[in-house]
């Protein structure tokens, strides 16, 4: 989606000063897709108040036009979900809502880490579980591989710890700032049915681990590397039970 934070907010904020608190908006046409460039903003309103439409229109086109200067901007509001133009803002618009927009931002973070922890892991099955011989005399593509699966394995550790535990439960159960991190995940687990906090203790323990071991040694390395190589499911486990219990689209939905 080809929006600034500051676009998304303008509008948001104008369109809710305008046509009430409760109107959904939702962004369709050549700005979804992030591989073009320039295009109109086409934007899709969908109001609970149907009273004086052409009139708040107007107004909403003028006060986007102080709030972002000379853009092109196309406004469609809900009427008839038959008419080709909402056909298509129904099946491909985004909406905007900065909440939702953030979590879904986490999501695709948190799954791109994945794919790259699954990539190493596949290239790494030839060679793993590591012995100390074998970690001495590594190819410069294994120690690659291994080198992609820790780091990756590190972010994604970090997004779903720092960011997507906190977010979740801030939008299901209210503020989380205040929260320890150990209350955040013990409520994150009332949402699946898996454990969180005593596999999240074991992950941070082997991480902290090889974070300290030194590389000229050999024997804990291969263990280190082997102890994390095999947490893949674990952590796998936990994101997609959250992914699938917890998703948030900013797809169109008509419920």
């Amino acid at each position: 989606m080809r929006l600034t934070l500051f676009e998304i907010t303008a509008i948001q904020h104008s369109a809710q000063n305008i046509f009430g608190d409760t109107v959904k908006v939702y962004l369709f046409g050549s700005r979804v897709d992030d591989n073009k460039k320039g295009g109109d903003i086409d934007l899709y309103l969908v109001p609970d108040n149907k009273d004086n439409l052409y009139e708040k229109k107007i107004k909403f086109l003028s006060a986007l036009d102080m709030a972002l200067g000379e853009q092109k901007i196309d406004v469609v509001i809900a009427k008839d979900k038959t008419r080709p133009i909402e056909k298509e803002a129904i099946e491909k618009g985004i909406e905007l809502n900065l909440e939702n927009l953030k979590i879904e931002k986490i999501f695709k973070e948190c799954t791109k880490h994945l794919q790259r922890i699954n990539e190493a892991y596949s290239d790494m099955s030839a060679f793993m579980p590591l012995t100390a011989t074998k970690y001495e005399n590594l190819s410069k593509d294994q120690v690659q591989a291994i080198d992609q699966y820790l780091f990756r394995f590190s972010k994604l550790q970090d997004s779903m710890g720092e960011k997507l535990f906190r977010v979740l439960v801030g939008r299901f159960e209210g503020n989380a700032d205040k929260l320890s991190f150990l209350d955040v995940i013990k409520k994150m687990e009332k949402y699946i049915d898996i454990d969180i906090v005593n596999e999240w203790q074991d992950l941070r323990n082997i991480r902290n681990q090889l974070s300290h071991e030194y590389e000229d040694d050999a024997i804990e390395m291969a263990n280190s590397i082997n102890l994390i190589y095999a947490k893949k499911e674990v952590i796998e486990g936990i994101y997609l039970a959250i992914k699938d219990k917890c998703y948030i689209t900013t797809q169109f939905n008509e419920a």
